[in-house]
């Protein structure tokens, strides 16, 4: 017998209180009649306690009653061994699909239930299904996780060397970016789809594509961009500072790419970004500029650390030579070799504001001088919903195909097992003795007290 929480077994400690129940034992004192005292001198008095347990059973009932409470607080079990031969494969499929299933592989089904096989339900959990269910139309619900997800969840409940059905299509989009690693045989039955093309309309920084998706492929063409708006952007660099020139560079860089047109320095209009390249606090003028729910970025200011390291840029190191402490909790976007913020994100009077812990000078960064740095400043000029899947889309159309050469899992080499082991609760035994238990106890404490009531 084992303990899912031995420290449950430290109100074992009230065993104490019985027994110092039943060793307190006080008689009262007997008053005996004679007939002369006339003989008999005066005599100091004298009291004394008997430490002396009568009632054996009572006292050992009620040890036992908190010994099982104390089992009860630490939940044991017993590990029960199952043979492994004898297991029986299983059928995973989704309970949502499971009448189409059975209609188009009712046959192979059939064949698997007579051998002994157990339909499961393709989800968290894994629950049993009958065919009986085959019956019931149910509204498919929305599955986030991938099949690569959930296939290596089932470690958990298939016995190594089991045979496995899996009947589910071939979406690339429900599979994860790595392969899963399993000890059982997964048999894949790939379901034929009727509907295997499909288009929409994307919207990406602005833009508008239209999308076409076939099971090989999916592709994406721009729209008419005549009613696409340009992009405003205000930068304000004061005297003596020439970083301006650098971000000018790239912003003309990231318009000649994504044929975005882009004005710097609007004369008329709130602008839709702002660069605010300068060591003095950001004017409440130049932020009342930048249209609500706009970007601001800004240089900060603070305890100068000239430290040789680098920034740390989507996996890339680039040279840094100095920096300003941040004291901020903000979102990390760029840090550096210690993990210290050098550009941070966050959001407030209605602005997306950057705050940046460097300077766009050479003397500073070797940033400027880097093809990364187009890159690196796309995602805040041409902003997207999701940032984080910059240039990336996931959308429940998608009709590509994992390809029939594709490997979908990796098969770790197991011989079956024999016996596997299953964990088995002893609570409800417990719960049962110690009613017993306790049943017991009140009835003979009853007893007890009616006959000294009697006496």
């Amino acid at each position: 017998m084992q303990f899912l929480y031995p420290i449950g077994l430290l109100a074992l400690a009230g065993l104490i209180i019985p027994l110092i129940i039943h060793l307190w034992n006080v008689k009262q004192g007997k008053t005996v009649k004679i007939g002369s005292i006339a003989l008999l001198g005066e005599s100091s008095r004298a009291s004394s306690k008997s430490f002396k347990i009568n009632d054996w059973l009572l006292l050992v009932l009620r040890c036992l009653l908190l010994v099982l409470l104390a089992f009860l607080l630490a939940q044991p079990y017993l590990k029960k061994l199952i043979s492994g031969k004898n297991k029986a494969g299983w059928i995973l499929v989704d309970k949502a699909i499971l009448p189409q299933v059975f209609k188009t592989h009712n046959k192979t089904i059939d064949s698997l239930i007579k051998q002994g096989y157990e339909i499961h339900d393709f989800n968290v959990g894994f629950k049993p299904l009958t065919l009986k269910d085959t019956a019931l139309n149910e509204t498919k619900q929305v599955n986030t996780l991938s099949y690569t997800a959930l296939l290596s969840a089932a470690n958990q409940f298939i016995p190594p060397g089991a045979e496995v059905y899996f009947f589910a299509d071939r979406r690339l989009n429900r599979f994860g970016n790595d392969l899963p690693a399993f000890s059982y045989k997964l048999k894949y039955i790939p379901l034929n789809q009727t509907d295997t093309l499909s288009s929409w309309i994307a919207r990406y920084a602005g833009k508008k594509y239209e999308a076409k998706s076939n099971p090989s492929s999916t592709t994406y063409q721009a729209l008419n961009s005549a009613d696409e708006l340009p992009i405003n952007i205000a930068i304000h660099e004061t005297s003596g500072i020439a970083d301006g020139k650098y971000v000018i560079a790239a912003l003309k860089a990231i318009s000649s790419f994504t044929n975005r047109k882009i004005i710097i320095n609007p004369p008329i209009g709130k602008a839709d970004i702002g660069f605010w390249l300068s060591d003095d606090a950001v004017s409440a003028s130049f932020k009342s500029s930048i249209a609500p729910n706009g970007t601001l970025f800004q240089y900060e200011k603070g305890k100068l650390i000239d430290t040789p390291s680098f920034i740390n840029i989507d996996g890339h190191h680039i040279k840094l030579s100095k920096r300003f402490a941040s004291t901020s909790q903000a979102e990390k976007i760029w840090s550096d070799a210690f993990g210290n913020a050098i550009l941070t994100n966050d959001k407030a009077d209605a602005l997306h504001i950057f705050h940046f812990y460097s300077r766009f000078n050479p003397q500073w960064n070797e940033l400027v001088w880097d093809g990364l740095f187009v890159k690196a400043l796309m995602p805040i000029v041409i902003s997207a919903e999701n940032s984080t899947d910059f240039g990336f889309e996931d959308n429940p159309a998608d009709q590509r195909r994992l390809s029939v050469q594709q490997k979908e899992v990796t098969e770790i080499t197991k011989t079956q097992a024999t016996k596997t082991t299953q964990n088995e609760s002893l609570g409800i035994t417990i719960w049962i003795a110690a009613l017993l238990i306790f049943t017991t106890e009140r009835i003979l404490s009853f007893r007890k007290k009616t006959n000294y009531v009697k006496s």
